[in-house]
């Protein structure tokens, strides 16, 4: 059997299917190069406050595409003028790639106060900075909120969180009530009116005071379940050293409960007649407009 004429034939055959290997190979490569366009960029030019429409004439003439982003608003720059874009100037893209764009908004835009009540006085300088918001003055008061920004004042008024400020141009900026906190020992002193003896003295221990005086009007048996405070000093929510006195007043629980009863009873009697007031200048109202009825 001659084993060398089929071997230079199987060699034979190797060589014809690694060339049409390589040749498919170098069509596949060549239709791929094609496809993609591989070697074929464009130079993303500066379009850096250029106006929109000659942004996107110039994309357009170098076959690229764009996204725009009017969401932003810088008073420096005019109306369609562009703040930013990407890839930045000089980036090598392929034709078809997408440039995004970010234009000045409307003149007539206005901005909001982002919510920064409550918030860290950092925090919040970061956030109307950003805004372009600016701040005319910082005043600190007591607080037990350290470095908190409480309220929020412009033109005078107290303004709230996402308040629209007449222009995007803010001339007076805003006054911010920041918290500076407390010394050590001093507290709030809570509200203990209306409660007996025995449950003022607690709320006002677990709060840190220790010395509490207390004065009766009339003479009470068993104070601790049978009186209940009407007048405390200081005064609910006022600060107050805690190694100070708390000043508590007493009386009768019957009598303090009668006059509770006496006052919502006055107050039911007041309402009823405001209602009746309003009703009778209502009809005379409607008398005056319509006199032929």
């Amino acid at each position: 059997m001659n084993y060398s004429k089929y071997f230079v034939i199987f060699i034979i055959n190797l060589l014809i299917s690694i060339f049409f290997l390589y040749k498919i190979t170098q069509l596949a490569l060549k239709w791929v190069d094609g496809y993609t366009k591989h070697g074929s960029y464009v130079v993303v030019p500066n379009l850096r406050y250029l106006t929109l429409s000659q942004s996107i004439s110039i994309l357009k003439k170098l076959g690229l595409k764009y996204d725009i982003d009017t969401s932003h608003y810088d008073p420096n720059l005019k109306k369609n003028q562009i703040i930013s874009f990407s890839p930045e100037a000089g980036g090598s893209v392929k034709e078809g790639r997408h440039i995004y764009l970010k234009v000045n908004s409307q003149s007539q835009y206005t901005t909001s106060l982002p919510n920064i009540i409550n918030k860290n006085k950092y925090i919040a300088m970061k956030l109307l900075h950003d805004n372009h918001i600016p701040v005319k003055e910082i005043k600190s008061i007591n607080d037990l909120t350290k470095d908190t920004v409480l309220k929020v004042f412009y033109n005078k008024k107290s303004i709230q969180s996402g308040y629209r400020f007449p222009s995007p141009s803010i001339q007076n900026g805003i006054t911010l009530i920041i918290g500076k906190g407390y010394e050590k020992n001093n507290l709030v002193v809570p509200n203990v009116i209306g409660m007996s003896l025995h449950t003022a003295t607690l709320t006002l221990k677990n709060k840190l005071f220790r010395v509490i005086n207390f004065y009766y009007d009339h003479p009470i048996i068993d104070p601790d379940r049978n009186a209940k405070v009407y007048r405390q000093k200081p005064s609910p929510g006022e600060i107050q050293d805690k190694n100070k006195s708390i000043e508590l007043w007493l009386t009768p629980k019957e009598l303090l409960d009668n006059l509770i009863k006496t006052e919502e009873k006055d107050k039911e009697i007041d309402k009823k007649t405001e209602e009746k007031d309003k009703e009778i200048d209502k009809k005379t109202e409607e008398k005056e407009m319509n006199p032929t009825n």
